[in-house]
């Protein structure tokens, strides 16, 4: 991890910094174990000294989200001396569990193989690849959130549903909205699908009068039910989350339909087309792509209008309903609101895992809010 952030400040390469939030949220949470049983003074102060780093690496996310490459340099600097401190003042047999952790392999088709370098998986004949083992949020800290999501009545096929979004600590305490960082001003953002990956909403919950409630009001197209992922950066980490939630229905999950690739649709009056910079997107390995707007005459496009402090927003859902991707096009955030962009946007897309994938750009054209769908294959490394 420390190494991937080195690289990124050094060549001021800033779009993918936030996926390391879950790398030093699983890591930090496996050490501070054994640290917050300890009891003793020195364990404490070890604590502290670790929350302060992953604290710090959050600071470095909010500077990269504001491409602010001179900031990330200094704290980079600060987040490496922090890491090097630590590293000598660790218990050594804390460390050594720690490494033995990431020098697990594992298939990149099968999660539940594990075994170490140059082995191959038994179901598969796959070579096993060094993936990061993340510890399941939910259980790795007491600093996790909990998601939950209720309705007035199950979920109805064309009518409008009133939801509640619950997020509750590990030990029931509410999380407020002051205990949340904002990303692309909001403090939740609520990525909701169908089971068949096909009907999607992007909403942004609200505080209600019961502290850690959040209400929200959608249409689904389908009878339910809906998967929902709340994106959010709790303190005192500060790290981003996705922590999912099932909406109930009334109906029963679809399956995921058609799976052929395609890279190109129309949507609000406009053409859309996501251009890939290599004929295949592997898991773990980040690809250049341009996602290109042109009018119905072929011409391009370029009064796309900010949402959310950008002009598009890639989100993705992979088959396994488990895995999102949620990126955002290269530059620094838009603050005025009368930006205008097009008709072409940089992004680089990472996908953690293989499988097929769904993905959903939005934008907003003259006040209204358009989502483009786009299907693609990611293979393993």
């Amino acid at each position: 991890m420390m190494d991937r952030l080195r690289d990124a400040v050094a060549r001021k390469d800033l779009t993918l910094i936030h996926l390391e939030d879950r790398v030093a949220s699983a890591a930090v949470s496996t050490l501070l174990k054994p640290l917050a049983n300890a009891g003793t003074p020195n364990a404490a102060a070890q604590k502290s000294a670790w929350m302060k780093f992953v604290q710090d690496i959050s600071a470095l996310h909010t500077a990269a989200d504001a491409a602010d490459a001179e900031t990330c340099a200094t704290l980079f600097k600060q987040v490496d001396a922090e890491f090097r401190k630590l590293q000598e003042d660790l218990d050594p047999a804390v460390l050594k569990a720690a490494r033995e952790l990431a020098e697990r392999f594992t298939c990149p088709m099968h999660a539940d193989v594990i075994g170490g370098k140059g082995d191959t998986c038994g179901q598969c004949g796959m070579e096993l690849d060094q993936l990061v083992v993340l510890v399941p949020s939910q259980a790795a800290t007491q600093h996790a959130v909990r998601a939950t999501i209720t309705t007035d009545t199950p979920l109805e096929a064309g009518k409008p549903a009133h939801a509640i979004l619950q997020l509750r600590r590990t030990n029931g305490e509410p999380v407020t909205p002051a205990e949340l960082i904002e990303t692309h001003t909001r403090k939740i953002h609520l990525l909701v699908v169908d089971g068949s990956l096909m009907d999607y909403h992007h909403e942004h919950p609200q505080p209600t009068d019961t502290p850690g409630d959040y209400a929200f009001d959608f249409t689904p197209a389908k009878p339910g039910p809906y998967l929902a992922w709340a994106d959010l950066r709790p303190l005192p980490m500060g790290l981003q989350e996705y922590e999912k939630a099932i909406i109930a229905g009334r109906g029963t999950a679809e399956p995921v339909g058609n799976k052929e690739p395609r890279l190109k649709g129309d949507a609000g009056g406009l053409h859309f087309e996501l251009i890939l910079g290599q004929p295949q997107v592997k898991a773990g390995e980040p690809v250049l792509a341009k996602l290109r707007v042109t009018k119905p005459d072929g011409s391009g496009f370029d009064r796309l209008e900010p949402v959310m402090e950008a002009f598009a927003h890639l989100v993705g859902f992979n088959e396994d309903k488990e895995t999102v991707l949620h990126m955002h096009p290269s530059g620094a955030p838009l603050k005025t609101g009368n930006e205008r962009g097009g008709p072409e946007l940089d992004f680089k897309i990472y996908a953690s895992k293989p499988g097929f994938v769904r993905l959903f750009a939005q934008v907003q054209v003259d006040g209204r809010p358009v989502f483009v769908p786009f299907q693609l294959e990611v293979m393993p490394r």
